[in-house]
């Protein structure tokens, strides 16, 4: 389980904290995909009515066990446990880049949820250069007769655009996000204190590189952000 702390200054909380003060929520808000609650225990701390939403019912009851007053529910992104027009904002992070199937039918049960004129913030991840290097880079590290098993969905930016506005949104703004690029693979592009690669502190306190490292990273995310980013981050308003 995680605690409360969230760096608001990069992905995810930043987007996060963007809508929020954005809409400044009249109702309760919806964390579909809550994980180990780092995003939803921040916000009910602060005094958001938030509910947390997973479909791993032992990770919920690890959080309430945490904090018994926040507000869970286990299900389905795509058949939300929820009445229509139950939230004033969603929040998916991570999420349906994780669906091998039903994707616009998922979207299409977050908008039945939410209010109109709520907003939905959702991330997808990319078709793009860098995710290619990066899986491309997991293949060849997988032993040669290994099963190709689904690992996440990849659309390009405007796919996703398209497929948020078929279901009843008007997207508003739409991010590149590098949440961690491929370049930070590389051992010798990295930050000493984070040579020995461990991926879950990198996304816990971000990846650090050292000075070459940032001057590439850097450099790549201004000449093509849209060919560099992990993620794309919509948030998008439900008419």
């Amino acid at each position: 389980v995680d605690g409360g702390a969230i760096n608001l200054e990069r992905y995810p909380g930043l987007y996060a904290e963007r809508m929020i003060k954005a809409q400044r929520p009249e109702g309760p808000v919806l964390e579909a995909g809550c994980g180990a609650g780092r995003i939803l225990r921040h916000y009910h701390d602060q005094g958001i009515s938030i509910m947390g939403l997973d479909f791993i019912a032992s990770v919920l009851a690890a959080i309430h066990w945490e904090e018994s007053t926040i507000p869970l529910a286990a299900g389905d992104i795509s058949t939300l446990p929820f009445p229509e027009k139950s939230f004033s904002a969603v929040l998916a992070f991570g999420l349906y880049h994780s669906l091998e199937t039903g994707l616009e039918e998922a979207i299409a049960d977050t908008r039945r949820v939410i209010k109109t004129g709520g907003l939905l913030c959702a991330s997808m991840r990319l078709d793009n250069l860098q995710n290619r290097i990066t899986d491309g880079m997991a293949d060849r590290l997988a032993a040669p007769d290994a099963d190709r098993a689904f690992h996440k969905l990849n659309l390009t930016s405007s796919e996703f655009e398209t497929l948020v506005s078929s279901t009843g949104f008007e997207v508003e703004t739409v991010d590149y996000v590098e949440n961690m690029s491929f370049l930070y693979k590389f051992s010798l592009l990295r930050h000493a204190s984070q040579r020995v690669y461990r991926e879950s502190e990198a996304r816990r306190v971000g990846c650090r590189f050292n000075l070459v490292g940032n001057i590439l990273q850097r450099g790549a995310m201004a000449l093509a952000p849209t060919q560099m980013a992990n993620l794309t981050v919509i948030t998008a308003r439900a008419i």
